[in-house]
């Protein structure tokens, strides 16, 4: 399998901060993507998003498939192990004034496989021939078990799009994780909500059955940015893309 990949972090149109954080990373036949987004209108936020980025970090520069002896699913739970790791820094040291957290998404590829960890609202998404899917679950009120569906016809609704899961918050984080084999020419998108929220689902699906190679992976993302801000975005907007191509 062959990489390709491009990403940016833009502070948007109305913020000061950049509150997202995210890190690309590869090696031999393996590689770390993740786009983390610390929770606007909170505390240190942009702390938070940049502390579980640092602890991803630090366990790619240890990562050595050998130690999982080859296990894939290992890999992936004991990457999960350095967002663990995240949430008790950000909980014991940033939350003592007030409520601070990151959402969190990250993409681990080693040979043909893949494992997504995540928690709050950032975004997986996944392209493969006629195949295009969001592999993540929003963890957001509105899609908890439970909820009325006069509540949720509610457009307004105070609690919408409120984060039911995010990394920090509380004592103990509990991520989902998913794993699966990666077919040839499978293009993953990585990204915050300031992007989703204004770029249409049809122009992420176009966009990413375009990128391929790293000039079109590159066009593709900047496409993306320049359609969000079309579309009035001014949030900060996180995003990566991942191209999986044979060699």
């Amino acid at each position: 399998m062959r990489l390709e990949y491009y990403g940016v972090s833009d502070t948007g149109s109305v913020r000061n901060i950049n509150q997202d954080a995210f890190c690309m990373y590869r090696k031999a036949d393996a590689g770390l993507f993740a786009a983390a987004d610390g929770m606007g209108g909170y505390a240190d936020g942009e702390k938070a998003s940049r502390i579980v980025i640092d602890e991803l970090s630090k366990w790619w520069d240890s990562f050595v498939p050998d130690i999982c002896a080859g296990d894939f699913k290992n890999m992936v739970y004991d990457a999960e192990q350095a967002v663990a790791a995240a949430n008790r820094r950000i909980y014991t040291q940033l939350n003592r004034s007030g409520v601070c957290g990151t959402t969190v998404t990250a993409l681990l590829i080693y040979q043909s496989y893949c494992g997504i960890i995540y928690a709050g609202d950032s975004r997986c998404y996944m392209s493969c021939g006629r195949v295009y899917k969001v592999l993540t679950v929003d963890e957001v009120w509105e899609n908890q078990l439970g909820i009325r569906k006069e509540e949720l016809g509610i457009k307004n609704h105070p609690n919408r799009g409120k984060l039911t899961n995010a990394v920090g918050v509380r004592e103990n984080v509990c991520c989902r994780m998913l794993t699966d084999e990666i077919r040839p020419d499978t293009t993953f998108l990585i990204c915050s909500d300031g992007l989703y929220k204004y770029c249409e689902d049809r122009h992420i699906k176009k966009c990413l059955k375009r990128a391929k190679d790293a000039r079109s992976v590159k066009k593709a993302v900047h496409s993306l940015l320049d359609r969000a801000y079309k579309n009035g975005a001014g949030d900060n907007i996180t995003m990566i893309i991942v191209a999986v191509n044979q060699s």
